[in-house]
């Protein structure tokens, strides 16, 4: 293991998953006037198509990847009653499975 001493030697790498809330292919995920703590959780699925998050509105939001453009269009899931903590994509990539904060409860999503 070593360090790599820039950030531009790991600009175009790929990797087999992605669920930090920050990178360039997340650009159009933020909403309008985010302050950084708005988006609580991201993963993509397995065939690298789908993006989703888990934010403080209590909402579970759907989008493509990558997705880049600011205001990006998504599918909206509304079943928490506060804050979403947590979202991850099972195997299949259409199973998605949420956690709430206040509420915690856990959240089967199917996509269609």
């Amino acid at each position: 293991c070593r360090q790599v001493p820039s950030a531009s030697h790991m600009k175009d790498t790929e990797w087999a998953s992605w669920n930090c809330i920050l990178g360039f292919p997340l650009a159009g995920v933020w909403p309008e006037g985010a302050d950084g703590t708005d988006i609580n959780a991201i993963d993509r699925n397995g065939t690298q198509t789908l993006v989703a998050t888990a934010d403080d509105f209590g909402r579970v939001n759907l989008f493509t990847w990558p997705c880049f453009h600011a205001k990006s269009e998504c599918k909206t899931g509304k079943g928490h009653s506060s804050h979403v903590t947590c979202v991850r994509f099972l195997t299949d990539g259409l199973t998605l499975l949420s956690t709430g904060g206040k509420d915690t409860a856990i959240m089967q999503w199917g996509i269609v």
